[in-house]
């Protein structure tokens, strides 16, 4: 337990109190606002606590395009078994590059897995080889075998391209300042937008439309709080009863829950 412990919290990963919701609405409120860091303890939480593969997707996958090296692999990995996503091994290539040019040893092993079951010509051989040496010098000693076995079947020419091609990742690999740079926010438009059934939402707009962070007041007083896309809700979002108990929390696509804290969504995933 002590090494699972020290593994999550070496990825910067603290744990949630499940049982406490002030705890996990605080955090998913973060995240809305576009927290990475609570994207990613959402993500971890809802892989291992609530066990919702397209939840935990949902927010490891913001996580990863803020920049998070773990939130990279972990969404890299979704892609490779197909768990909370359609399963894409071009995707997971891609995913496990980002997180191993931020220094992430396993992605750099998973990632010479995946070039290595391509056409087995000399170009990914080299490519899978210069991995697999990277994550071994990343105390993932794991592909020491793997490096080996690879690498009696490599003649001396591409040898020697697999050791021009760990210089070239090297010099790509990007510093601990960099890998939490994130790119500028855009300049966002707030403001209201009522809809032809009464309902009067607040937040942010584009092109006139809800779009970004914002919430919906009905008539009958219920509020949802949550993503929109192009007027609808798409993402995550959270819909209140006028007394204020929750009816439903989680993904939404267009205007319809598809997974989530309720009966009815779970019922939709299995459905799906």
């Amino acid at each position: 337990m002590r090494v699972y412990l020290f593994l999550f919290s070496s990825l910067g990963i603290t744990f949630l109190n499940a049982n406490d919701p002030n705890d996990l609405g605080k955090i998913k409120l973060k995240a809305l606002r576009g927290d990475p860091d609570s994207q990613l303890r959402l993500g971890f939480h809802y892989s291992t606590a609530n066990k919702n593969p397209l939840e935990s997707f949902f927010w490891y996958e913001k996580a990863a395009k803020a920049g998070l090296a773990s939130a990279c692999h972990y969404v890299a990995r979704a892609y490779a078994t197909g768990r909370g996503t359609p399963l894409n091994l071009d995707l997971a290539k891609v995913w496990y590059e980002k997180a191993a040019l931020r220094g992430i040893g396993t992605a750099m092993g998973k990632l010479g897995d995946l070039i290595s079951i391509d056409d087995g010509n000399i170009t990914s051989d080299a490519l899978a080889h210069a991995w697999y040496v990277l994550a071994i010098e990343h105390q993932e000693t794991a592909w020491t075998e793997r490096r080996d076995r690879l690498a009696m079947a490599m003649s001396e020419k591409t040898l020697e391209l697999a050791r021009k091609r760990v210089e070239e990742i090297k010099a790509k690999m990007l510093s601990p300042q960099e890998r939490r740079q994130l790119p500028p926010s855009p300049t966002k438009k707030r403001g209201e937008y009522h809809f032809q059934n009464g309902q009067k939402y607040f937040g942010d707009l584009k092109n006139e439309l809800p779009h970004g962070y914002g919430h919906i007041q009905s008539l009958e007083g219920g509020r949802f709080f949550g993503e929109f896309k192009q007027g609808k809700p798409y993402g995550y979002g959270t819909h209140f009863s006028a007394q204020g108990l929750i009816i439903f929390s989680g993904l939404w696509e267009g205007d319809k829950a598809v997974a989530g804290n309720s009966p009815q969504a779970r019922l939709r995933t299995i459905l799906k």
